[in-house]
């Protein structure tokens, strides 16, 4: 039982490429029910994981990494189909890039063991879903106004990550002065 979490993330990097497909193939309905069945496997495998305890390293690593998956490949799709501006694409995917960049290089070099989400993160990738799904409801007619509040939260939310990790960065080293003194 404590592995279903990791199974139903299994299941979403497994389902996400058929997402593609459909949306390729232009057959948004079924897209948007695979879309939205995937969103409710992420919703339920977090409930089941902290509610009893069945957390694991592999769904730390891995949960995270199915959900941008799915949205990355999905922006991406929309993009390359015409059913969003490439200014709208490009930009999620810089934010995306620039923030894991940054952890990559942050965790690598020992400056920071932890790179956990902000509140204008999930805030972000929470109208990004919202963005893609109502291009796939194909409601409203003009989602223009979705796209706009897209790019205006990633760019929110990677100001903020880029303030946090100045503070972290600024605080670590008075923190390694202070010891260094004290020594």
């Amino acid at each position: 039982m404590r592995h279903i979490p990791n199974i139903l993330t299994v299941l979403r990097l497994l389902a996400t490429p058929v997402v593609v497909w459909l949306i390729l193939r232009r057959d948004l309905d079924t897209a948007l029910v695979l879309f939205f069945c995937i969103g409710m496997t992420d919703t339920i495998d977090g409930t089941l994981a902290r509610r009893f305890g069945w957390t694991s390293k592999f769904g730390q690593v891995v949960d995270p990494l199915a959900d941008k998956t799915l949205l990355v490949t999905v922006f991406l799709t929309m993009g390359y189909a015409g059913y969003m501006p490439v200014w709208l694409v490009a930009t999620v995917l810089l934010r995306d890039v620039a923030i894991l960049a940054a952890a990559l290089w942050l965790k690598r070099t020992g400056r920071l063991t932890e790179f956990p989400p902000s509140a204008f993160g999930k805030v972000s990738t929470f109208v990004q879903l919202i963005t893609a799904g109502s291009i796939l409801l194909r409601w409203p007619a003009d989602p223009s106004p979705f796209f706009y509040l897209t790019v205006l939260l990633s760019v929110i939310s990677a100001a903020h990550y880029a303030i946090l990790v100045r503070r972290r960065l600024n605080s670590k080293t008075s923190d390694q002065t202070a010891t260094g003194a004290a020594g």
